[in-house]
């Protein structure tokens, strides 16, 4: 299954004084959305994260960003928010990178 990806970047400001939270679109992109393999599927459900979705995204100068500073990002797919916990190359083709994410509360 295809889909359009967002990936915002949250900063944090300060502004007289006082923190304030930004949310910019970072990179917007085509996805693949994929499930996780089984040992990843019985170690997620063991340690309570039930929603999580992979999402099969291309490698570039943006996507290193993202594997390099993962708490600053999350991404958005059909109208929900999905925290990013890893961003990995794949092993048998370096031009894509598996992004994988849980929903958030």
């Amino acid at each position: 299954m295809t889909g359009r990806i967002r990936v915002v970047r949250k900063t944090t400001e300060v502004i007289d004084g006082r923190r304030q939270q930004a949310a910019s679109v970072f990179y917007q992109c085509w996805c693949e959305v994929q499930s996780l393999s089984t040992s990843e599927k019985y170690t997620a459900l063991q340690t309570g994260i039930e929603d999580t979705i992979v999402f099969k995204v291309r490698n570039c100068r943006k996507m290193e960003e993202i594997r390099l500073n993962l708490k600053e990002f999350h991404a958005e797919y059909k109208g929900r928010e999905f925290k990013i916990y890893d961003a990995s190359p794949m092993y048998i083709n370096n031009g894509f990178v598996l992004l994988k994410c849980r929903a958030a509360s």
